[in-house]
Parts: C-alpha cells; sequence; structure tokens
C-alpha cells in the first residue's frame, strides 16, 4: 500500500469510476487512488451491467498501468532502412503530424479507399467504437467484414 507521506504532503484518496477498456464486456470500474497513485481497482457496485464483478483481467489493471514496459509516449521509427532505423519516443502531436505527413500523399494519389481501419476486441463489440472511430466519408455498405 502507498501512504500519505510517499504520495505527497496533503494527499487525499479520490475515487474514479470508469469502464474496463479490455473485452466486450465493459464492466464498471472502481478505481481509489491517492495522489496519483492506484491504490485498488474493483467492480463498481452501481454499474448497472456487471453490478460489482469484473474478471481477473480488470483486477490487475493497476500492475498493467504501471509495467515498466508499457509504453507512455508513441515510439516512432526514424530511418529507411530496417537495419539502420531506430526507434525513438515522441509526442502524441509530432505522431500525428507523421501520419498525416505520410497517410496524405497515398490517399492524394489513391484515393480514400487505400486506407482502412482494423477495430478489434473490445471495440468491435462496443456501440462507442462505431460511433466515434467511423471515419468521415465511410458508410457501412462500403465496409466489408472479415470472418
Amino acid at each position: 500500500m502507498i501512504d500519505a507521506q510517499r504520495a505527497g504532503k496533503g494527499a487525499s484518496t479520490c475515487v474514479h469510476y470508469r469502464t474496463c477498456p479490455l473485452c466486450e464486456a465493459t464492466c464498471g470500474l472502481e478505481i481509489t487512488m491517492l495522489g496519483g497513485q492506484v491504490l485498488r481497482i474493483r467492480g463498481d457496485r452501481d454499474d448497472v451491467f456487471s453490478k460489482g464483478h469484473i474478471c481477473p483481467k480488470g483486477s490487475t489493471l493497476k500492475q498493467l498501468h504501471e509495467d515498466a514496459d508499457r509504453l507512455r509516449r508513441p515510439p516512432l521509427r526514424r530511418g529507411s532502412a530496417p537495419t539502420d532505423s531506430r526507434w525513438e519516443e515522441v509526442s502524441w502531436d509530432d505522431a500525428f503530424a507523421e501520419i498525416e505527413r505520410r497517410l496524405t500523399p497515398i490517399i492524394d494519389r489513391c484515393g480514400r479507399d487505400a486506407v482502412a481501419v482494423y477495430l478489434g476486441n473490445p471495440n468491435v463489440h462496443n456501440l462507442a467504437g462505431m460511433i466515434y472511430n467511423r471515419p468521415s466519408g465511410l458508410s457501412p455498405t462500403r465496409c466489408s467484414s472479415v470472418l
């Protein structure tokens, strides 16, 4: 456990309610924090779907969040050939600028159908993924699913 002294002077606990992002069940989470540190993750008893239950994956989100190998910033490969390239952490603005720089010529040359979106678990089972992740100009009749 983290004590208030280690978390910072005057730190107090707060509880955040979120939806677990790990699968299509989208269980409700109750996340207790102290000074920016996760103290506990458990099921949200007031969640209308999961009613306080979460699976073993959801209960380990604290360890996933604190994993030393977890990517915290986008990596960008610098260099043209795989043998002389290197990976570098960049800001989100730089990552999106690089995506725009490289995708725009492809779309200009080959049209909008040259770029596709792949959605997997949990987005494919979540209505929000269909609403918010849908690229403009893409209609359901132009999408195909792979079985």
